[in-house]
């Protein structure tokens, strides 16, 4: 193993076991002790984000470059520190008192997803990793719906371990995005039992598997899953996110279900459907720019080949 492999593996484990501790912590705390001790922690929590800093930089440049001057970026950037260092604490905490997160966060359109399910075929909740995602998953859990989301393995295997269990206990279960004839059979499985499951669109795909769409401007690698997903379920997409909306409190914004655009055929209506489900998450984070935790991973590291 390499000096570099050996550093960052320590510094997974060392952030892993930071995150550990600060949620035992946290998790003991009476809450009005809490909210008057959370700017401490969320402190804490911008450290470990602050080395994202350039990366985060360059992707808003990419993004908006031409739209925003350099002062309106770097203060975005300052929000991003602080709404993605916020939501980590806040997570933190309510995760281990399930009755303030019903109390903390409202559902706005619940009606749009009641009325899919009243179908029985199940709902693809299209989402990104922005706000409090895991916070999004926890409340619809809360709120009675048989939850599900696909998540990608993780390099830190004890992290993804503590994340599984700390999911599971509260009614989310996981779907792992590979072995990917697995994870196409357990999703259309859930779907076909009248579940939701939440899929996070906003992530570079690599070559393999997926298409290259518009995303700001630049064409990036995504996957099909959401679009394939429901062509087989019948399941409806409906865009789902998380926002914050005052101080230690957030809303979740269901959307009607996206009418999917006809086609000649699969493939090219998989690649337009996929196309709009991206401008969707495009216009929200246009919205939010702040509340976007992919500022922090390189979207358009794969690009098309050139032909």
């Amino acid at each position: 193993m390499s000096l570099s492999s050996i550093y960052k593996k320590s510094l997974r484990a060392a952030a892993r076991n930071v995150l550990v501790i600060n949620r035992w912590v946290i998790g003991r705390l009476p809450y009005q002790v809490f909210r008057l001790l959370a700017p401490l922690f969320n402190g804490i929590a911008r450290l470990f984000i602050k080395r994202k800093k350039h990366i985060i930089l360059d992707g808003l440049r990419a993004a908006f470059g031409r739209e925003k001057a350099e002062q309106e970026i770097n203060f975005i950037v300052k929000n991003c520190f602080n709404s993605i260092g916020s939501s980590m604490v806040e997570l933190m905490y309510l995760i281990d008192h399930p009755s303030r997160i019903v109390e903390k966060v409202t559902i706005e359109g619940k009606d749009n997803l009641d009325g899919v399910l009243k179908k029985d075929q199940g709902a693809i909740l299209l989402s990104a990793h922005f706000g409090n995602f895991p916070l999004m998953f926890l409340r619809m859990a809360l709120g009675g719906y048989k939850t599900n989301y696909i998540m990608r393995r993780m390099r830190d295997k004890h992290f993804e371990r503590y994340v599984y269990d700390s999911t599971d206990e509260n009614g989310i279960r996981t779907i792992y995005s590979l072995p990917y004839r697995q994870c196409v059979r357990l999703s259309l499985k859930r779907l076909h039992d009248n579940e939701i499951l939440f899929i996070l669109l906003d992530q570079n795909y690599g070559e393999k598997g997926g298409v290259f769409v518009d995303f700001f401007g630049r064409r990036a690698a995504t996957a099909t899953g959401p679009v394939i997903l429901s062509y087989r379920s019948k399941a409806p997409i409906l865009p789902v996110f998380i926002v914050h909306n005052g101080i230690g409190r957030y809303k979740i914004i269901i959307d009607p279900p996206v009418k999917l655009e006809a086609a000649q055929d699969e493939e090219s209506g998989v690649m337009s459907n996929t196309a709009q489900l991206t401008k969707i998450i495009e216009g929200y984070i246009r919205r939010y720019p702040h509340e976007w935790m992919g500022w922090m991973h390189r979207r358009w590291k794969t690009e098309p080949a050139v032909l």
